[in-house]
């Protein structure tokens, strides 16, 4: 059944080849087989034409050479755009760079830092001399303290009436101015 089938189609396809496929255009005709024609001899004149033949070789080697280039300008192109890839990537990498620098002027953070050195240097003078003051004042009263405390001593006396740590502790104070 298989078979009968396929076999009903494949007439069909063969009546088409001939119909359609193999069929012979209008205002063509194939020479008869006991006839010689002379539009017979001269297509076999137009194939067998030494001059066209080298022309047609001549074309098929440079269609040829031709292939052969472009295939290497292909491969050409390839390897060019592979190596395009990592070069884009770094382009990208060096315009983001760019855009960094760009947006913080390094000359604008100079300018900032160089105030804000200046400002630190003036704060620290400041507290130099308020430390130096403090200092000062400290001084001036323990020696107001002193001598306060000095002062309750009876100057006939002296010092005899102190106490011994006492003494020691006014020394060392005016050691130190």
């Amino acid at each position: 059944m298989i078979i009968s089938v396929l076999d009903k189609r494949l007439a069909m396809w063969e009546q088409y080849c001939l119909n359609h496929c193999f069929e012979v255009p209008e205002g063509f005709s194939l020479p008869k087989t006991g006839e010689p024609t002379s539009n017979n001899s001269i297509c076999q004149d137009a194939l067998s034409n030494p001059d066209l033949d080298a022309r047609l070789d001549s074309l098929r080697n440079k269609l040829s050479l031709v292939g052969k280039e472009s295939a290497a300008l292909n491969r050409e192109l390839r390897a060019l755009e592979q190596q395009s890839v990592p070069s884009s990537h770094f382009a990208g990498l060096i315009n983001e760079a760019l855009h960094v620098y760009e947006e913080n002027s390094f000359d604008g953070l100079f300018q900032e830092m160089a105030k804000t050195v200046s400002e630190l240097k003036a704060k620290m003078a400041k507290l130099k001399t308020n430390r130096m003051e403090e200092t000062e004042r400290k001084k001036t009263e323990r020696l107001f303290t002193l001598s306060r405390d000095a002062s309750t001593f009876d100057h006939c006396s002296g010092f005899t009436g102190s106490k011994l740590e006492d003494l020691q502790d006014f020394l060392v104070q005016m050691k130190k101015m």
